[in-house]
């Protein structure tokens, strides 16, 4: 009865924070393997909208400044955001530095022969966002108003 007792409290998930559970790949009564992912936790906590920001407009974007995200789900809805925290590296074009390791965010700037400029990520956390409306991966567009 102790090794069953046992057995029942170790088959429990319990996330470190508030969550939504998606992805779950194993039904009751099957074998969970070690080491194998049966489901994923969204920490529905903090929401976050990443910006790809021209590396020319930077030196006008500082951590604590107002933004305005709008979601595609709901494009007449403005939600308030405040910058985060500005990237402070991408991957460089490989066709004039060659190729870096992993580690890096990979943000495209060709588009066939024109040579664009390259972006960083600008994270805006997104404040008081309403419950049940912000996804993981969602497209959202970011203003700054300078404030």
């Amino acid at each position: 009865m102790k090794d069953a007792r046992y057995n029942l409290d170790n088959c429990r998930i319990y996330a470190p924070f508030d969550a939504i559970v998606t992805n779950l790949t194993i039904a009751e009564g099957q074998y969970a393997h070690v080491g194998t992912q049966v489901v994923t936790l969204i920490d529905a906590r903090t929401w976050w909208a990443l910006a790809d920001f021209r590396e020319g407009q930077l030196r006008h974007i500082r951590p604590g400044m107002h933004a305005s995200v709008y979601l595609m789900s709901r494009p007449n809805e403005r939600f308030n955001g405040v910058v985060d925290s500005i990237g402070y590296g991408v991957t460089p074009d490989p066709d004039v530095v060659g190729h870096f390791g992993q580690g890096l965010p990979d943000v495209q700037r060709t588009l066939n022969w024109v040579h664009l400029a390259a972006r960083y990520p600008v994270r805006v956390r997104v404040e008081n966002p309403p419950a049940d409306i912000f996804r993981v991966g969602e497209t959202a567009v970011v203003t700054l108003d300078g404030r």
